[in-house]
């Protein structure tokens, strides 16, 4: 699974001043030549608590530049950006605020919502349950030899979604298709309604409704996206480990790769996290319903949706920093150890013209792309072929919608275009 050598892990944050190269490794990973071990790399040492100033210094003034011109553009109160280049941490920095009001700066440390960059985190706990022998991809969900057979407390209308395995699941191939808008995800209050419940509904009276419909497509057929097949692999993965979603993740993931920060959010202003960052809807959108009391109206990304339930599907908050560690240690690339085996690695990138890969939302030869977006935050991550990683995470939502991280895109296309002409990973050292 991970190569017997020695991984050296080090962290250190210097001023730009005085150094002969013009970017600072913020963290290091690397194989140290010469004798084997036996011994695991992992866990790795935690990442360290970064602050602005590093990145804030001239060196890094095109970059800095680039990224405040976009913010403006789009309207953005505040956003975090992580870059790395073959498992080195060179540029992470926070641009705007946390939190308007109180005027209060975003930091590298900052969390946010990471949407469904949540289900490549999912996908990783399944994949990790597979190599662990205590779950298959062939499994079947539901039905009394499926996985879910007892959790389900309902019957199907459709008898093919009997034959829905977890891999349909994982490669959004189950025959749910959201595409008209009716995504069961958000639609708890008329679900609460027609089940005859008090809100906030929980994701078996969700399934129960969702299995109460005929599928929109034959199960295999091809990949359509469903927020709901991944928010069912939360429960999967419980059945399997015998623990709770975000304890198994934490155990099996987060603290093999070092990383502390991860969390599932919650939905109301109220229950932040002390080092999370405010959400800001677009300016102007209409207050809706509350996720767990229809007469109270609240905006959008305040309290307008479920965090605990999305849960596997859309649940978790991050850093950049933190959520470039976890593609580090999933990207197939020796600089940095993987948490999975390389066979697992290859089969969640699986490039396919039919169906999605498991986890991420696009993988092909050049890049390897997870994006997320809830109204208040937009986030993607990102690992090239080129040995470039980056993860961005915004705080407000934009006008493009589901379409921001595109733009995100582009823009880290001049980033990395300038920090390869100015060449400033240059001098920063070599893992001998």
């Amino acid at each position: 699974m991970i190569s017997s050598r020695k991984i050296f892990y080090a962290a250190g944050i210097a001023a730009v001043a005085g150094l002969t190269c013009l970017t600072p490794c913020l963290w290091r990973t690397c194989h140290k030549r010469g004798a084997e071990s036996e011994h695991s790399p992992f866990p790795l040492p935690p990442i360290p608590r970064l602050t602005n100033d590093v990145c804030s210094a001239p060196a890094f003034g095109e970059v800095n530049e680039a990224v405040t011109a976009f913010l403006q553009k789009w309207k953005i109160n505040g956003a975090s950006l992580a870059v790395a280049k073959d498992g080195r941490l060179l540029y992470a920095k926070g641009f705007g605020y946390a939190d308007v009001k109180q005027r209060a700066e975003v930091t590298p440390a900052h969390v946010f919502r990471v949407a469904s960059v949540s289900k490549l985190v999912t996908a990783t706990a399944v994949m990790k349950l597979v190599e662990q022998e205590r779950l298959s991809l062939d499994d079947k969900v539901f039905g009394s030899e499926g996985i879910l057979g007892d959790f389900i407390p309902c019957e199907i209308c459709d008898a093919r979604a009997l034959h829905i395995t977890v891999r349909h699941l994982l490669e959004h191939s189950a025959g749910w298709d959201a595409s008209n808008g009716d995504d069961p995800m958000f639609m708890g209050h008329a679900i609460a309604n027609e089940r005859r419940l008090p809100p906030p509904v929980g994701i078996r009276d969700i399934a129960c409704f969702v299995l109460s419909r005929p599928l929109h497509f034959e199960v295999g057929d091809h990949s359509e996206y469903s927020n709901f097949g991944y928010a069912l692999l939360g429960p999967i993965v419980e059945k399997a480990a015998g623990a709770a979603y975000e304890d198994y993740v934490r155990e099996a993931l987060l603290t093999p790769m070092g990383i502390t920060g991860m969390r599932l959010g919650n939905s109301y202003p109220r229950d932040r996290y002390a080092n999370e960052v405010s959400y800001y809807d677009v300016p102007g959108a209409k207050p809706v319903a509350a996720f767990d009391n229809p007469s109270r109206y609240v905006p959008k990304s305040r309290g307008g949706y479920d965090m605990r339930t999305l849960g596997a599907a859309g649940g978790w908050v991050a850093s950049p920093t933190a959520l470039l560690r976890f593609v580090l240690c999933i990207d197939g690339n020796p600089e940095v150890p993987d948490v999975l085996l390389p066979e697992s690695v290859a089969t969640m990138a699986r490039c396919d013209s039919i169906f999605d890969p498991l986890g991420w939302r696009m993988a092909d030869e050049r890049r390897w792309l997870r994006t997320g977006t809830l109204v208040g935050t937009s986030a993607a991550v990102v690992r090239d072929a080129n040995g470039w990683a980056w993860a961005f995470i915004a705080n407000t939502s934009s006008t493009k919608g589901a379409d921001f991280p595109f733009e995100v895109e582009a823009l880290m296309q001049d980033v990395l275009q300038a920090m390869e002409a100015e060449r400033r990973i240059a001098g920063c050292g070599k893992c001998e």
